[in-house]
């Protein structure tokens, strides 16, 4: 797992020191004004980022008054959140430097791909630590049919980890560590990639 580490921390400050994140689209926003929204509703006002990047969906939480905290390995990306008055903590999401019960909510797109499937488990309950009981938790992950690959597809020379379960064992993984109250698979990307969304609501 060290060099998995090391390789998403390199690919990840190389993106963030050129810039490279662009804003989210299509589906993604529509998922992120939803849950925005959903949380609000709830009256929960903080949500912790797992894998933040940049903290280019922090704008839709604080529009809807929602306090955002975001961690990410790359000490850049919490540079560049800083700059658009967001908050992004270098940290890994098997070590989130927050107390027990810190979050009303949780988010996580795109990240739990990069973890092998037999430390899913420790990565959710990590994540699931610093929600109170109850909180709804989304995440988006990719999957498919390919298992383990090293993909330099976006940027050559910085290859990275990506477990590509299939959609029945991300819900089977997920559905460990609380109730699935939404489920969706997208037909997206290469061929044999789809991408896997879920809300979870952790024990209360």
């Amino acid at each position: 797992m060290d060099r998995v580490r090391a390789d998403l921390a390199r690919f990840y400050e190389h993106e963030a020191t050129n810039r490279l994140r662009g804003r989210p689209s299509g589906w993604r926003v529509a998922w992120l004004a939803e849950f925005a929204d959903s949380i609000r509703a709830e009256g929960r006002r903080s949500v912790i980022d797992v894998g933040a990047g940049p903290a280019t969906d922090a704008p839709a939480f604080l529009d809807a008054g929602v306090e955002y905290v975001g961690i990410d390995l790359a000490v850049a990306n919490g540079v560049l959140a800083n700059e658009s008055g967001a908050t992004v903590v270098a940290a890994s999401l098997f070590d989130l430097p927050f107390p027990d019960a810190s979050f009303g909510s949780g988010w996580s797109m795109s990240t739990l791909m990069h973890v092998p499937t037999n430390e899913v488990a420790d990565a959710m309950r990590s994540i699931c630590r610093v929600l109170v009981p109850g909180a709804p938790l989304m995440i988006g992950q990719w999957g498919g049919t390919l298992g383990d690959i090293d993909s330099d597809h976006t940027v050559p020379g910085l290859p990275r980890l990506f477990s590509l379960r299939s959609a029945d064992t991300n819900r089977e993984l997920l559905g460990r560590h609380g109730s699935i109250e939404r489920w969706e698979i997208r037909d997206a990307g290469p061929d044999g990639w789809e991408y896997h969304a879920a809300v979870l609501r952790v024990p209360g």
